[in-house]
């Protein structure tokens, strides 16, 4: 039977229009994540409209943040703010607004191949010690790497209401072909990162764009999988496949 697909936006929830679907009803499962320790994860950001939070991303410098491009894809920047410095939705963080987003020019909203996004802050972010950029990963990350995976995506799903804490998981990844055989019937592509701990664990709907991260270094944007954490694989687009692209325009 063909499960059911969705990139991991809290907002539309979209699913990829070109993958096998199911529509039978899911049992709610918890993801299997934690509250974070207050001030853990410095670069996280939650990105908004009309004051909801919708993805998440990453601090990578003082001028840009990193997400997917479906969370930005279509969206007018206006209409976007990026909050800073606080592990929870309804308190604290500063917000600042987004005067460009440049997705990838190959992304394909079909089947999220290149799902990948820069938004530009309008002015500058100031750092501190609740407020920090990430170091970004350069080459491919091994199978069996152990990895944390920080963002406000759903607890349990089916469900409506994310999280107010941001959550934190330890997630390993596998190996590209690993992560092929396990999801026969869609599309992974090389610059896709992977990782799989079994059923209940895992990323869900408000994850996307939120940063993985493998020994300091982000080597993950969560991109789309499985709803959620159901024994499948969740899916990355890979940080280092897409290094020299986020340099060009960045300078980071």
């Amino acid at each position: 039977m063909a499960m059911l697909v969705f990139v991991f936006t809290l907002a539309l929830g979209a699913a990829l229009a070109n993958l096998p679907q199911e529509e039978n009803a899911i049992e709610e499962r918890i993801v299997g994540g934690y509250p974070a320790p207050d001030g853990m994860y410095p670069y996280q950001v939650s990105l908004r409209q009309q004051g909801k939070h919708f993805c998440g991303g990453s601090i990578i410098s003082q001028y840009w943040a990193l997400s997917a491009a479906h969370c930005t894809y279509s969206k007018n920047p206006s209409y976007i703010v990026i909050v800073v410095g606080t592990n929870y939705l309804n308190s604290r963080g500063i917000g600042y607004g987004v005067s460009q987003i440049i997705s990838h020019s190959g992304y394909n909203p079909r089947n999220n191949a290149n799902d990948i996004s820069l938004l530009r802050v309008a002015g500058s972010i100031a750092f501190n010690n609740r407020v920090q950029p990430v170091q970004l990963a350069s080459s491919v990350l091994p199978g069996s790497s152990q990895c944390v995976l920080s963002g406000w995506g759903l607890t349990s799903y089916p469900s409506h209401y994310p999280p107010n804490a941001l959550q934190h998981i330890f997630l390993y990844s596998i190996t590209i072909p690993r992560c092929r055989s396990a999801l026969p019937r869609y599309p992974i592509y090389n610059t896709h990162v992977c990782t799989y701990n079994g059923r209940g664990q895992g990323a869900c709907r408000g994850d996307s764009g939120s940063p993985l991260v493998c020994g300091g270094l982000q080597h993950g944007v969560v991109s789309w999988g499985i709803p959620c954490a159901r024994g499948s694989p969740d899916i990355f687009t890979s940080i280092a496949a897409f290094r020299v692209w986020i340099r060009s325009i960045a300078h980071v």
